[in-house]
């Protein structure tokens, strides 16, 4: 358990990015191949990997590390923070931590972090959790989602809804974007159907860009990137979601992060709140997403992208 694990290798092509846009209808157009010249101010000089990407991509490595004795824990915790884009054709090196266990006995924890030729991209850690961490309230009691239009404000809340239906071909489109092989996950011959933890996820993505359309925001004038990613998900739901299971994601308005005053890079950060259910009312995610607009990091080191 305490063995140093072997760094994994791979690349990201521009079919790559644009398999796992397309497999989560990820329209940013960071990573766009035909869009990313008209941001206003980026300096990637090409599309760039999608966050979810590269944090499916660890989160496979680290699970491989337990194949042979899976974990059982009910909850995962993820939490990335990136520094650098993965930009088109970069060949990336993820580093991962031995395993360490929590004081509770239950938890296992690995860290990890993602390099190019050029940078660190992302760090942060994996975690395997029994106990329920401390969930946020859901702003409306999940059997009247039911009733809210998709890609609409939810009434009396500052939260979109966002509706999606969980397919294995796109699951498996994104694995593929991830460098990682679908069918450790996905064998209708052997009847394997796993959808990720990750995966639903990921199409926070859509939904925060959906938000932002519909309330007005120029995302080539004025672009986000993502500054970092702190999930939750119950492994449970996830291991029971099927193929046109529903997916209703609720994304709230970017808030400043806290009431401690903060400087620099966190002045300018905006943080939503993200909540995901099952159709049938059951918490799968909770996660906030910060971003930062571009602007904000012209004298910096950039930041990966969303």
């Amino acid at each position: 358990m305490n063995a140093e694990p072997q760094p994994l290798n791979a690349r990201f092509s521009a079919l790559h990015i644009d398999v796992a846009r397309f497999a989560t209808d990820d329209f940013n157009p960071f990573h766009d191949r035909n869009k990313w010249q008209r941001i206003e101010g980026n300096p990637f000089g090409g599309a760039i990997a999608l966050g979810f990407q590269l944090s499916s991509f660890a989160l496979h490595g680290v699970s491989m590390l337990h194949a042979a004795a899976p974990l059982r824990q009910r909850y995962l915790h993820v939490r990335i923070t990136f520094a650098d884009a993965v930009r088109t054709d970069d060949d990336v090196m993820l580093a991962i931590k031995p395993a360490q266990l929590g004081g509770d006995g239950a938890t296992v924890s690995h860290r990890i972090a993602l390099r190019t030729e050029r940078s660190l991209a992302l760090t942060g850690h994996i975690r395997f959790v029994a106990d329920a961490p401390a969930d946020p309230s859901p702003p409306v009691e999940p059997s009247r989602l039911n009733d809210i239009p998709d890609r609409s404000d939810v009434p009396g809340t500052e939260y979109f809804l966002k509706r999606k239906f969980m397919s294995t071909a796109n699951a498996k489109n994104f694995l593929l974007g991830a460098n990682v092989d679908p069918a450790v996950y996905f064998d209708e011959l052997e009847d394997r159907v796993r959808f990720t933890e990750l995966f639903p996820v990921s199409l926070v993505s859509c939904a925060l860009l959906e938000r932002g359309t519909r309330h007005g925001h120029d995302f080539l004038r004025a672009p986000m990137v993502y500054s970092y990613h702190d999930i939750v998900v119950d492994r449970d739901v996830a291991l029971r979601l099927r193929s046109n299971d529903r997916l209703d994601m609720l994304v709230s308005a970017g808030q400043p992060p806290g009431e401690v005053p903060t400087t620099g890079l966190r002045r300018e950060q905006r943080v939503h709140l993200c909540l995901g259910y099952t159709g049938a009312g059951e918490r799968l995610f909770s996660a906030e997403i910060g971003l930062v607009p571009l602007s904000s990091l012209a004298a910096q080191v950039p930041v990966s992208r969303r």
